[in-house]
């Protein structure tokens, strides 16, 4: 075991080539205190120590100063006042007058996974934090370091006479070593990236004048749990009106004239007076309510009871395909709740579940949709488009489609979004190729039942519609790896792109004025964090509502990202994005991460999220992110690929993507290039494996190694696989159901694999990974499973989240940097079985 010692010197990093504990460099540190104060106790020996030490530590980090380095010197620090008493952050070094409670901190810097234990001496019951949380209450604190910029605080009683302070490090081995350089801004971090405040949510009152407000967010001494708020703000000044933070409403809806709010809160329907701020409850003990949708004075909504099962059943006999859903056996229908009397009466009754959809008054009719049991043609579901008097309560069938997605009333029909094959493929650009079900297009219904499509030529596929007072509607659209919003101009039949300034538009909602209809939408690019914009459609000018990046990543780098493209062999443009370090240095050769999904929808520009592509590049990888052929926003030939094929083209374009990578960016060292995907993705990985040698490792998180049983054991398996797998079983194309599955092929996979799985997932079963993984092992070849407890298709908890990056991450340092430490911590070698 070496330890060390670090002296700065400018920006450089000196190591002392002692063996024993190395005091760090007092130069490095800062003191805040003695803190001189009445109290009737030192902080370590109050009755509520914890809480009180750990709320002090809370407000010293998030008013903690980010020190300016100027050459050797610190150029400032920032003041703080408790009590009646002015405190400063001075250096460590300084004399410390009085007796009280004293914090230091201390900056950090890995560029690794780094091991060691940090020694306090001189101080009085001392605790260590780092990032605001707290490590341990000792004198030896044990410190696991992922790769990253830290902020080590450590809290005392007091300082001790007979001994000097000091903070020691102690490396476990040679490796671990630390920076104590102050940084003029940190590397993202994972805690940032999913602990950060956003808007989850947005309702804009049709006037334009309020707006309801979501936001979710989380902190590490509440663990799992989301600290979710709900606000009712004033849109010209941004000011909070009423806030909820317990019983949310849910379903929130505003009336036509903006006075009130209609929304679901402990299991009522309640009533926002806006004037007076005051709330009306107009049904009590109403359960499973939701899509509640104002008509005239009354409110609709849909009402589900859950189906009860024999508690003393020892068995189950399915019904139907679909009875693998848990929740497929509840019944939802639709209610209306006249306001004035309180009154609520059932509008249809019906075996199916009716989904409500839009309504229109000045008929007197609402819009809704049943999914019976239908497996006659792919993709083996049904759509019945139902139109409900609601004068008579009669019901009328519109008609029964298999690519259906939602319709809205107009004034002289309806829009439909759905398929290119609705109608017997009316939205179907060119009858010679394949075209996929997912790529969504939008229809138009006139009063005659004649149905003309609006889209066919519209490259971006089209998902959720919202319907303006003159018949335009604004559109969500996937248009390559971006979701913009769309406005369709109904009497020019026109497109055009609403320019919000941002890559992906996360919520949106629209105030529908006759004359300048206005817009707030939560979006996010591929490097900035989330905002929020008020604008208006006839100007690109936008009002700023919220800013993620001022609140949660104002002292926070980032690496660049640039644009890839590349024409692969057929001739098709496959478009990619590459994530740069934090600190490139094209003068290096770094390792890459490949990453992709190869089924039907892009990898978006999102800023964070389930793969946090800005995160593996502030750890040192240069991440390489393609589209290759299949998904939708491309065009319909383009998204067609994807169907029957099962990673045909996907893993062409990829590996020939990789190839185009890595000879554009010689700082990339082509030995070290390592890929993953999750769910089509974890199938993709596992497939690419079978038949490149390319990458150094690989991971697949909830993949699909066998498509007959994922298409026969899936929640959505024979549901996705009648788009993916058009007209195609195992008994009619034995040979796309074997030689498309990578199990059939384990024995030329050389790349060492990992495969991660919630093993409660009903999406892809967790046997996916089971079967792959018992091959591999059978065969001899290097394979990790690691299973998470609880989790379904996507780890969405905090910690399991911050684990399953960690596993990632730790497997590519392994095998692409030849660092061991990380993964050995997590998965420790043992000679028991466990």
């Amino acid at each position: 075991m070496k330890a060390f010692t670090l002296v700065c010197t400018s920006l450089a990093m000196a190591i002392s080539g002692i063996a024993h504990g190395a005091e760090i460099d007092i130069s490095h540190i800062q003191r805040l205190g003695p803190v001189i104060q009445l109290t009737a106790t030192p902080l370590s020996k109050s009755a509520q120590a914890d809480a009180l030490r750990a709320n002090l530590v809370t407000n010293l980090v998030a008013k903690l100063a980010v020190n300016v380095v100027e050459g050797s010197g610190l150029k400032k620090s920032n003041s703080i006042q408790v009590f009646n008493q002015q405190l400063t952050w001075q250096a460590a070094s300084s004399t410390a007058e009085g007796e009280g409670w004293l914090a230091y901190q201390l900056p950090v810097s890995t560029h690794r996974f780094t091991q060691g234990t940090l020694t306090v001496k001189g101080l009085d019951n001392p605790q260590v934090y780092v990032n605001g949380q707290l490590v341990k209450s000792a004198n030896e604190v044990s410190l696991n370091l992922t790769n990253g910029d830290y902020q080590v605080l450590v809290l005392a009683d007091g300082l001790q006479k007979e001994v000097p302070f000091s903070l020691d490090w102690q490396g476990k081995s040679d490796v671990d070593q630390l920076d104590f350089t102050q940084q003029k801004s940190q590397r993202v971090s994972a805690q940032q990236l999913f602990d950060a405040k956003v808007i989850n949510s947005l309702t804009l009152s049709p006037n334009g004048k309020y707006l309801l407000q979501s936001t979710i967010e989380y902190q590490a001494s509440q663990g799992d749990t989301a600290i979710e708020v709900t606000e009712l703000r004033k849109v010209s000044d941004n000011s909070v009106m009423y806030r909820w933070q317990d019983n949310r409403p849910s379903s929130a809806v505003w009336s036509g004239d903006s006075k009130q709010l209609a929304f679901v809160a402990n299991k009522q329907i309640q009533l926002l007076n806006v004037a007076e701020l005051t709330i009306q409850v107009v049904a009590s003990d109403i359960d499973n309510v939701s899509g509640l949708h104002w008509y005239g004075d009354s409110v609709l909504f849909n009402w589900e009871k859950p189906f009860k099962a024999d508690e003393k059943a020892t068995s189950k006999r399915f019904r139907a395909l679909e009875d693998r859903w848990s929740d497929w056996r509840n019944n939802s229908q639709i209610y209306q709740l006249d306001v004035a009397s309180g009154f609520i009466r059932q509008l249809t009754d019906n075996k199916i579940s009716s989904s409500f959809l839009d309504a229109s008054v000045d008929n007197g009719t609402l819009l809704l949709t049943r999914s019976p049991v239908d497996y006659a043609q792919p993709a083996h579901g049904l759509t019945q488009l139902v139109e409900l008097n609601l004068n008579a309560l009669t019901e009328t069938v519109i008609g029964q489609y298999r690519s259906f997605s939602s319709a809205l009333y107009a004034d002289d029909g309806m829009y439909i979004t759905a398929g290119p094959r609705f109608m017997d493929g009316v939205g179907v650009q060119d009858k010679t190729i394949e075209v996929n079900d997912y790529d969504g297009q939008l229809y138009w219904r006139d009063g005659k039942g004649n149905v003309s499509a609006l889209s066919k030529d519209f490259t971006p596929a089209i998902g959720s519609m919202t319907k303006l007072e003159n018949d335009d509607v604004i559109l969500t659209v996937t248009e390559g790896d971006r979701s913009p919003l769309y406005l369709f101009d109904k009497s020019k039949k026109r497109f055009s792109r609403i320019d919000t300034g941002v890559d992906m538009v996360d919520y949106f909602s629209v105030a529908i004025e006759p004359s300048t209809p206005t817009i707030v939408f939560a979006g996010t690019s591929a490097t900035a964090p989330q905002k929020t914009f008020k604008m208006t459609l006839n100007s690109s000018g936008k009002q700023l509502l919220f800013d993620s990046q001022q609140q949660s990543y104002a002292n926070t780098r980032f690496g660049d990202i640039q644009d890839f493209d590349f024409t692969n062999k057929h001739g098709h443009n496959i478009d990619g994005r590459v994530y740069l370090p934090a600190d490139f240095d094209a003068s290096k050769k770094y390792p890459a991460l490949v990453y992709y999904y190869g089924g039907t929808s892009p990898v978006g520009r999102h800023f964070t999220g389930r793969w946090p592509f800005n995160l593996w590049a502030a750890q040192g990888y240069v991440v390489y992110v393609l589209q290759p052929n299949g998904a939708t926003g491309y065009g319909q030939a383009f998204s067609g690929r994807h169907v029957n094929a099962w990673g045909k083209y996907s893993a062409e374009d990829i590996i020939e993507g990789t190839n185009a990578f890595l000879d554009a960016h010689d700082f990339v060292d082509p030995k070290r290039v390592g890929n993953m995907g999750a769910s089509y993705g974890g199938f993709m990985t596992m497939y690419l494996a079978t038949k490149t040698d390319i990458f150094a490792a690989s991971m697949s998180h909830a993949g699909i190694s066998n498509l007959s049983s994922y298409w026969g054991h899936g929640w959505w398996g024979y549901g996705y696989s009648g788009v993916a797998s058009r007209g195609s079983f195992p008994w009619n194309n034995p040979e796309l159901y074997v030689e498309q599955s990578p199990l059939y092929h384990a024995d030329k996979i050389t790349t060492p694999l990992l495969l991660i799985h919630g093993n409660a997932d009903t999406n892809v079963p967790v046997g996916e990974s089971h079967y792959m993984y018992t091959a591999l092992k059978l065969l001899g070849k290097e394979v990790e499973l690691v299973e998470f407890n609880g989790q379904n298709h996507h780890i969405n908890t905090r910690q399991a989240r911050f684990d399953w990056w960690d596993t990632t991450m730790a497997w590519f340092d392994l095998k692409l940097k030849d660092q061991p430490e990380w993964w050995n911590s997590l998965y420790p070698e043992t000679t028991e079985q466990q």
